[in-house]
């Protein structure tokens, strides 16, 4: 994909201007204004990498498609790294664990060790197939309810 920087730059201070009225024209500010609009366009410019079946942890890990609860989920599987406790909230997130499991098919047999995380991610294990279910099968909205209601259910835990 290709960005016309210029463009971005205008809209960038057209923004600022906006949210900060006669602002001067700072060089510093001009040059962090170029320096945003440079680094989004050549984000843009990159070709997305998605996860792909066996793929394998490193691969993977330098994908476009690692979230936190993934990411958390692939430092608990594989013992290989450490993440930040993170579980899935939604259809995306729970998404990107599935193709973890299918670009680093090791980790599926362990997968039930993410029950000793955390209440959460055990709701997410004894739920996974289910989820999973609806998540193939496009049912976002209703996955998301599901989701929510079940992790909703563990504040009312002692």
């Amino acid at each position: 994909m290709q960005l016309s920087q210029i463009n971005l730059i205008s809209a960038i201070s057209t923004e600022i201007e906006k949210q900060i009225p006669g602002i001067p024209a700072e060089p510093r500010y001009m040059n962090a204004i170029i320096k945003a609009a440079t680094l989004v366009c050549e984000e843009f410019k990159k070709p997305l990498v998605k996860a792909s079946d066996g793929m394998g942890l490193t691969a993977w890990l330098a994908s476009d498609d690692v979230g936190s609860s993934s990411r958390y989920m692939a430092a608990i599987l594989s013992g290989q790294f450490s993440a930040p406790n993170h579980y899935p909230w939604d259809g995306a997130d729970l998404g990107r664990c599935i193709r973890l499991l299918e670009a680093v098919p090791e980790l599926a047999n362990q997968l039930h060790e993410m029950k000793t995380c955390s209440p959460q991610w055990s709701a997410v294990i004894n739920n996974w197939d289910k989820w999973k279910e609806l998540c193939e099968a496009s049912e976002g909205k209703k996955l998301y309810q599901e989701m929510k209601l079940t992790y909703e259910s563990l504040r009312d835990l002692p």
